[in-house]
């Protein structure tokens, strides 16, 4: 249990809510309260906050806390349910009972805010780390690549770093990608503890024919994995795929429990069987995972408490899964290699100013 889940947050709310209201014009302790109710999934509240604070004094801190508000939870809707007509500031409305709201996206709000601010070229990283993931999601790589690229000028960090290599992989770069996530690795922190860059650093190197050094990672990827409980056997497997290693492919992928992974794992796990002439238990396993799709989807029919249109979609959903199990072995006794598509990881972390769980730093609050 972390020491802040001991904390009270809505009484700390209470009180700093007594506090704005002698205080109104105190941007950091509005910013201070939006991270407080933010603890107490009050993300409405959270929101107006941070809103107010950007109007009162818009800065690098004001600013970008909302824009990262817009990006990482959208903006709420506001819909009054009453029939009166009296135009009411954000903060009124937010403190009336009458009001509702939904939630959508905002990403171009934030774009927008972020863009703005990058122009007066802020000397802190997480901008430009969020610019850049703001830019993969458009996929707009090269965009990215430089923001990310300052980004790492100021503070080299595990995400900006695996964001970069991810940029370059998907620009078939493998060196630049490779270093990249070679980088980020030994960056693992508190805030974030993945080991997807170092994942991502195993494939590329098996891309790149440097079977030693890619052993060598998938090893260590092992023994961290386990260590840390994070179960990515199946994906470190796949830098042995890459390799042509099938028999110790196969040694990993049959201790997994396939009652917990998807049938899109088993096309390279039939075809490294095929490679080690193990049909049998491409046979046995297929068979198996086969009759118990079907076993399940039966009983799901059979269900009276069960929705029609659920069971329905159901079944066509099964009856899919089946026929691509049954397919793959089709294609793999064909001499088919499947082609693994690795994707790297995203990473992220919290990149709100002034968060204290995460106890990120807060720049000034000067005007821009």
């Amino acid at each position: 249990m972390s020491k802040y889940d001991e904390i009270d947050f809505e009484k700390i709310a209470l009180q700093m809510q007594e506090q704005v209201e002698k205080d109104p014009n105190n941007v950091k302790l509005r910013n201070e309260l939006a991270i407080v109710f933010m603890e107490t999934n009050e993300y409405e509240e959270a929101f107006f906050q941070l809103q107010a604070a950007a109007e009162i004094k818009p800065s690098v801190q004001t600013l970008y806390n909302l824009a990262y508000f817009y990006f990482t939870e959208g903006k709420p809707i506001i819909e009054a349910t009453s029939n009166t007509k009296e135009t009411r500031s954000f903060e009124e409305e937010a403190e009336e009972e009458s009001i509702s709201s939904t939630w959508e996206i905002a990403d171009e709000e934030a774009f927008d805010l972020v863009e703005g601010l990058l122009k007066n070229k802020p000397v802190h990283y997480f901008p430009y780390n969020v610019m850049g993931e703001m830019y993969i999601k458009k996929e707009k790589y090269e965009e990215a690549i430089n923001v990310l690229k300052e980004g790492i000028h100021l503070t080299p960090s595990l995400e900006n770093l695996n964001n970069l290599g991810l940029c370059y992989y998907k620009k078939g770069m493998l060196p630049e990608a490779a270093e990249c996530f070679h980088k980020a690795h030994p960056l693992r922190s508190c805030n974030n503890y993945s080991l997807f860059p170092l994942l991502s650093y195993g494939i590329c190197l098996a891309q790149l024919g440097r079977g030693l050094e890619a052993r060598a990672v998938a090893k260590e990827l092992l023994l961290l994995s386990e260590k840390d409980e994070e179960a990515l056997e199946a994906e470190i497997a796949e830098i042995y795929y890459i390799l042509g290693d099938y028999r110790e492919f196969v040694n990993i992928y049959s201790k997994l429990d396939w009652d917990f992974y998807s049938e899109e794992f088993l096309p390279t796990y039939f075809y490294s069987l095929w490679k080690l002439s193990k049909t049998k238990e491409i046979e046995e396993l297929a068979s198996k995972i086969i009759q118990r799709k079907e076993k399940e989807m039966k009983e799901v029919i059979q269900d009276p408490d069960e929705e029609e249109d659920f069971k329905a979609e159901y079944e066509e959903a099964t009856r899919e899964e089946i026929a691509f199990i049954k397919n793959a072995v089709r294609e793999v006794y064909k001499g088919k290699a499947p082609i693994i598509d690795y994707k790297p990881e995203l990473e992220t972390r919290c990149y709100l100013y002034g968060c204290f769980r995460h106890t990120n730093s807060n720049p000034n609050y000067f005007s821009i």
